[in-house]
């Protein structure tokens, strides 16, 4: 599969997440993007604290390149110092342990039962089939005696036509109120995916 023309439409609350690989300047593409964001939120009638944004846009970017995506966005609203939601872009090419990668597949493997039955639903999709599966899933630990978090996902595993992988986007978040605006904005988002 050639991503080399991988391309989705977001908007621009989302902010693109950079390669933090060196000789990648991360904490000034941090302090740059957070006064950015500090700009748009006082537009907004919402005052921000630049140096927690700059925190989290380096945490959330140097947190997300541990997955190695092939893109990746994070969510910013107005009167919040920390991102609301995380979105990546990935391609799973079938191997030895899956030679056949589909919708269906995605559905069998990727499907977590752990707060009930995952939603799972398949579509056609501009790009080919997909499958759209929305569910809860227990997060990790924060710290050692903490709990651990409800992570909220929604993810479309779309395979383009004519090929044998799969282009999964994959949205999370952790804040149940933005169950519903979350979702519309991935289900908007997933018929733009290009190849």
């Amino acid at each position: 599969m050639d991503i080399s023309d991988l391309g989705v439409n977001h908007h621009e609350d989302w902010i693109p997440l950079p390669d933090v690989a060196p000789p990648f300047n991360v904490d000034a593409w941090a302090e740059g993007t957070a006064a950015e964001l500090a700009t748009r939120y006082a537009a907004e009638g919402e005052q921000a604290d630049v140096k927690q944004l700059s925190r989290d846009l380096r945490s959330v970017a140097e947190e997300s390149a541990t997955r190695a995506p092939l893109g990746a966005f994070a969510w910013y609203v107005s009167g919040f110092d920390t991102s609301v939601g995380l979105i990546e872009l990935n391609a799973v090419l079938p191997d030895e342990t899956a030679p056949e990668v589909t919708p269906r597949w995605m559905a069998e493997r990727f499907a977590s039962d752990d707060f009930g039955p995952p939603e799972i639903a398949y579509t056609d999709l501009p790009l080919g089939p997909a499958v759209r599966i929305r569910q809860n899933i227990i997060g990790e630990k924060k710290r050692l005696f903490g709990s651990r978090p409800v992570i909220r996902t929604l993810s479309y595993g779309v395979q383009p036509k004519g090929e044998k992988g799969l282009l999964v986007l994959t949205c999370s978040w952790t804040e149940p109120v933005l169950d519903e605006p979350i979702a519309a904005i991935v289900d908007n988002m997933a018929p733009t995916l290009l190849l």
